[in-house]
């Protein structure tokens, strides 16, 4: 019990002890012994006013104090000679106030005092009293009975207030945690929403059905609108963005992050913008797939600065052009000039034939340097693409390969898009070399097969090969192995397969052949 409430219960209790002493039969008089006891009664409630809170809630402290009120009231009681009277209610109270400030440990002691002394006096008041009179067979058991009844409902009443306290602090304390995780989960979202607002990359988002759950500044940028108009929306019913939600399909079925591809989409102005995308699937708490995030990076500028270093490349070889080409030309020129005035000189039918076939050979000679120059020199913005089924194009081509043996495998489908013309030009350059670099029992090997997204078409020839020099400079505008070539044949053929955006690989070993293979991006059912 707290010393301020302990200290009110025993003023009260003083007052009604002076009260009774006031009115009993001997009565209170100034400084007789019962003035004097309830004189030192009344003083000793302002001494223990002074005693630390931290001693007086000792058990051993609390004991002594209702020891001395129970003494102070039997002493005033035979001072008053209130054993005749209803004094002896007294002692109901100050047990009842022992049991509410302690435990029953506490109070049975002050009870068995109490008992021992009432009976006592009850005795020296009334010496013939009998132990089974009423006053004493009654009134003690009682006394047990206060002190028990009041020390358990002391006991619950603490035991209640301290589990409505525990009660109230840890609602305190939990709602303490909420606030502070609402705080945290608010920081937090603000420092994630900094982060992926910062990057430079374009970041979407989207559940497992194809709602767009996160999108950052960049990626709205790309997409050619406001974050707000994409938030919420599913990307299977925004136009333009096919081929973006197929990789993040395909991602979120295999639950196995995609390398880096290229695709395009169309942006909210219906513009063509490339883009480089990759795919990671996201995982809820419970480890099942919740989505996927992509990562997208405009390629637009890039691919603008590849076509320029591109054609900054060709200009480059002007100069060697120049000189190349006077060189070439001038001696198909000298040819055409020489039997032109031979023609006119003579009358002999097969020589006017031999001068005739000559011309027109050098006059043959010229084109195909001209086209060889204007086809490489010619910058495409883009191509116009169509579906083309690759093998039937090759099987068209290699038809009349007259002593040449052509073997064309593989079961896949080899539907691509670009431009029939440009890819005639490409694998008819690839199977003329091959056909110039064997000699005996030509044969080509012709095999389709897919690798991720590309579309692989794989030419192999039993040649005499090349060395790895020749290999690595292959490409070079001019450079040729052949006596009458022009150079240009695998340059055109570089620039077909970059402008359909595929690449090119050839492998060769002197003595055992070449093979080349084609990766052009295959068209997905």
């Amino acid at each position: 019990m707290k010393k301020r409430i302990l200290l009110l219960l025993r003023f009260v209790l003083i007052l009604a002890t002076i009260l009774m002493m006031t009115y009993s039969r001997r009565g209170l008089h100034l400084l007789s012994p019962g003035y004097l006891v309830a004189l030192l009664y009344f003083i000793s409630n302002i001494v223990f006013y002074f005693i630390p809170e931290h001693k007086f809630s000792r058990p051993v402290v609390t004991f002594a104090i209702f020891l001395i009120d129970i003494i102070a009231i039997s002493l005033a009681i035979y001072l008053a000679q209130g054993m005749q009277t209803d004094f002896y209610l007294i002692y109901f109270l100050i047990i009842f106030i022992a049991s509410v400030g302690q435990d029953l440990r506490g109070s049975i002691p002050i009870a068995v005092v109490a008992s021992f002394l009432y009976g006592w006096l009850l005795m020296r008041t009334n010496p013939g009293t009998s132990i089974f009179d009423s006053a004493i067979l009654i009134r003690i058991p009682f006394i047990f009975i206060v002190s028990i009844i009041s020390s358990y409902w002391s006991t619950e009443i603490r035991r209640e207030l301290s589990e409505k306290k525990e009660l109230e602090n840890f609602a305190r304390r939990l709602e303490q945690e909420i606030a502070k995780m609402a705080a945290d989960e608010t920081d937090l979202k603000s420092y994630h929403d900094t982060v992926i607002n910062s990057v430079a990359s374009g970041v979407i988002a989207v559940s497992k059905d194809g709602t767009i759950t996160t999108i950052n500044p960049e990626a709205a940028r790309v997409l050619g609108a406001s974050q707000s108009s994409f938030m919420d929306k599913n990307i299977k019913d925004i136009e333009g963005l096919e081929q973006m939600w197929d990789k993040m399909r395909e991602v979120i079925g295999s639950n196995t992050p995609s390398d880096r591809i290229q695709i395009s989409i169309k942006n909210a102005d219906d513009e063509t913008i490339p883009i480089g995308l990759s795919v990671s699937p996201m995982s809820s708490t419970n480890a099942t797939i919740s989505g996927c995030v992509g990562i997208l990076r405009d390629l637009s500028d890039i691919k603008a600065l590849e076509a320029k270093l591109r054609h900054a490349e060709r200009l480059s070889y002007l100069g060697k052009m120049a000189s190349w080409v006077a060189h070439e030309i001038r001696n198909p020129l000298t040819a055409i000039d020489g039997f032109s005035q031979l023609l006119a000189k003579t009358r002999d039918q097969d020589k006017l034939k031999a001068f005739s076939t000559e011309i027109h050979r050098g006059t043959q000679r010229i084109n195909h340097i001209i086209d060889d120059i204007l086809t490489f020199a010619r910058t495409k913005t883009h191509i116009k693409a169509v579906d083309i089924h690759l093998r039937g194009l090759i099987t068209q081509l290699t038809e009349n390969m007259g002593n040449v043996r052509i073997f064309i495998s593989g079961d896949v489908d080899t539907l691509i898009k670009g431009e029939e013309e440009s890819l005639k030009s490409l694998f008819n350059n690839l199977i003329s070399n091959s056909v110039d670099a064997m000699d005996k029992d030509p044969k080509i090997t012709i095999k389709f097969y897919k690798e991720d997204q590309w579309l692989i078409t794989e030419l192999a020839d039993n040649g005499k090969g090349m060395s790895d020099e020749t290999v690595q400079r292959l490409f070079t505008p001019f450079f040729t192995t052949k006596s009458r070539g022009t150079g240009l044949g695998l340059a055109i053929v570089k620039k077909i397969v970059d402008d359909h955006g595929g690449k090119l690989e050839i492998e060769s070993e002197e003595g055992k052949g070449t093979t080349c293979r084609v990766y052009l991006p295959a068209v997905e059912e």
